[in-house]
């Protein structure tokens, strides 16, 4: 309800009609993944305190720490002014969500030792799921579980999803929250370890970038829902084979795997080809002297 409440109120700030913003709202309350996940237990332009909130959100969650270089680029006094001295924007933010993250980090520390670094932060640079992982990884986790992975192995895993970061971040940082969703969208999908619960990391953006979208519901926008959970229920078919009835389908599952991923190649690529690009932030054309101003 609270995110639901933070989805109308930045649909609000951002100009949408009322209307839209309540039918792109229910698509977060009435998603029946953030239904069945956030019930089972799994999931403003005060720059200043939103950097303080940024800050803690990291040290709760890691995963959010990709934000970090979209959100400065869209601070920067190019982009963005906020008051007298703009240069310090971006600056600003910066220190106070890392403070913020190493208060809270270091405090955790300092009462539970290196088993909370390791469990928190470190435990995500070497963890191995050998089983019910989407990820195309899974297989070779699984083939080798037994083994300590190379740093070379771990590398390369990490590789694809930093490079589609990146282009992601360098194409797209200006137009922030439909940034973050596609960011989180590739994220999950190129990650070592994919679970359910990771879907509703960008169902929760979703409604963000509904406003902007010129893809209708027919035929495109069912056809996109329709490959992904069809690709996501055939992976859960050979999933249950091999957990529930102990059949030996590994390598269809990672045959499941791949085309789980190309699915959401597709939904990415349709979602951008049908995005309206708007910058979250315009350069003012007025004399007054105000700078930039939010959209």
């Amino acid at each position: 309800l609270l995110v639901a409440s933070l989805i109308h109120r930045i649909l609000k700030l951002r100009g949408v009609p009322e209307k839209l913003r309540t039918y792109s709202t229910m698509v977060w309350l009435f998603n029946p993944f953030t239904i069945t996940i956030g019930t089972r237990g799994n999931p403003n332009n005060h720059f200043v305190q939103a950097a303080f909130w940024y800050g803690l959100v990291v040290h709760l969650r890691i995963y959010p720490i990709i934000y970090a270089l979209p959100i400065i680029l869209v601070l920067d006094p190019l982009h963005f002014q906020s008051g007298k001295k703009p240069a310090l924007v971006d600056w600003i933010f910066a220190t106070v969500a890392g403070s913020t993250f190493l208060v809270f980090t270091g405090l955790c520390f300092f009462l539970y030792g290196w088993e909370f670094l390791h469990e928190a932060l470190l435990y995500h640079l070497t963890r191995t799921d050998p089983r019910h992982n989407f990820s195309i990884y899974f297989y070779h986790i699984y083939l080798h579980y037994e083994r300590e992975f190379s740093i070379l192995e771990k590398l390369v895993s990490f590789l694809p999803q930093f490079t589609v970061q990146l282009v992601l971040i360098y194409r797209f940082a200006l137009d922030l929250p439909f940034c973050l969703f596609l960011q989180t969208l590739a994220f999950v999908a190129f990650n070592k370890v994919i679970t359910a619960q990771y879907f509703v990391w960008f169902f929760c953006l979703l409604p963000l970038i509904l406003p902007w979208s010129k893809m209708e519901l027919k035929w495109k926008g069912l056809g996109c829902i329709s490959l992904w959970i069809g690709a996501q229920t055939h992976w859960l078919l050979w999933g249950y084979l091999l957990e529930f009835r102990g059949k030996n389908v590994f390598f269809q599952l990672w045959m499941a795997s791949l085309f789980f991923l190309a699915a959401n190649a597709f939904v990415i690529i349709n979602v951008i080809r049908s995005h309206l690009y708007c910058p979250l932030f315009k350069k003012s054309q007025s004399n007054s002297g105000d700078g930039l101003k939010a959209e």
